[in-house]
């Protein structure tokens, strides 16, 4: 989240970041091997919210590379 905020993209939370609305989903176009592991809070949020494995919870995700996503609002 906070990279696509620096990049001056915007995304949809109502929780700031803070791992609680499952908002800030994006969709990974390319790049994906240079993002964290899903962590627990994200695993829990895709599952309780019915967010399809393919998608990511931006605020819960780390970068570590280039990636290409489509962070358009749901």
């Amino acid at each position: 989240m906070k990279s696509l905020l620096d990049a001056g993209l915007p995304v949809a939370s109502s929780c700031d970041g803070d791992g609680v609305c499952a908002k800030c989903k994006i969709i990974i176009i390319e790049g994906a091997e240079n993002l964290s592991g899903e962590n627990e809070t994200e695993a829990f949020l895709k599952e309780s919210n019915n967010i399809p494995k393919g998608l990511r919870i931006s605020c819960q995700t780390e970068v570590f590379g280039d990636i290409t996503v489509d962070a358009s609002y749901w």
